[in-house]
């Protein structure tokens, strides 16, 4: 059994699983125990409570864990940071943790995984994918960027190419142009719900933004206000998920065509009361 790398996780917390069994593995007599008479913990079970999310590990002992389990300075950082990031209690706060995280990977590492963690972040990465596939598109970085707008600059696209192709998410072709390829970009459940959080955050100003810019005909907004039950709401979610799929399958079934713009569909549905209290049993 390897010693785990932290550097490949996405939650601290599974890599102090994975440190455990290798420790148990590796280092016979090896306990809960043991770890908390290496850290100075008075508690004889702290990590266990750790790993099992019952308890977090604080500002103050962050250097103690650093320092048992022996993670060189990169390594270290990375640990901090995804302490931060795993614990953090609101969505803005996650989001700038998982930035930091990917100006990480880009300075130090993993230059792949900061692509990852670029384009579930960077609202333009995806409309820069389907751009390539509309009527008369030149991968000249200039033209890219005049298309876009909303503050897309030419480094912008350079970035953004260069990560999409990385990915596999674009390809380029015999003559040096760019074809969209079928890959995913695959992160853990955390990172993901995160990189949701600021992909749709900016999908929202956009749609601000093209409310006031562009003219009927080119937009579609429309909206219900709406009285429900709680057992309404999984229906209706479904109906609108079924809505996209309906969607996308008719954009399939069209055959190769040359489209002419990048749209972004959002389809919004939330309570807008406070939330009525449970009446006691």
């Amino acid at each position: 059994m390897e010693r785990p790398y932290v550097l490949k996780y996405e939650n601290y917390r599974e890599f102090l699983r994975a440190w455990y069994a290798w420790m148990k593995e590796t280092k016979p007599g090896f306990s809960f125990r043991a770890f908390s008479q290496w850290a100075g913990f008075a508690s004889p079970n702290q990590l266990q409570l750790i790993m099992q999310e019952k308890r977090n590990i604080t500002p103050a002992t962050i250097a103690t864990f650093i320092r048992v389990l022996k993670l060189k300075r990169r390594e270290a950082t990375y640990f901090s940071l995804l302490v931060n990031l795993n614990q953090a209690t609101t969505p803005e706060a996650k989001a700038g943790f998982l930035a930091e995280l990917s100006a990480y990977f880009k300075r130090y590492c993993d230059n792949l995984k900061h692509g990852q963690f670029e384009y579930l972040m960077k609202w333009y990465y995806a409309v820069i994918r389907e751009l390539v596939t509309t009527r008369s598109f030149k991968p000249e970085r200039h033209a890219i960027a005049r298309r876009i707008g909303h503050g897309v600059t030419p480094r912008h696209v350079d970035d953004a190419l260069e990560k999409l192709v990385a990915l596999g998410l674009l390809k380029k072709t015999a003559k040096g142009g760019l074809d969209q390829a079928d890959a995913i970009v695959s992160t853990g459940p955390e990172t993901e719900s995160t990189a949701s959080y600021y992909y749709h955050r900016q999908m929202m100003q956009l749609a601000l933004a093209a409310l006031d810019e562009q003219m009927p005909n080119e937009r579609n907004f429309s909206g219900i206000t709406l009285a429900c039950r709680e057992e309404d709401v999984p229906e209706i979610a479904q109906m609108l998920t079924d809505c996209r799929r309906q969607i996308l399958s008719y954009l399939e079934g069209r055959g190769h065509v040359e489209d002419d713009e990048v749209y972004q569909l959002n389809l919004q549905f939330f309570r807008v009361t406070g939330g009525r209290k449970k009446e006691a049993q």
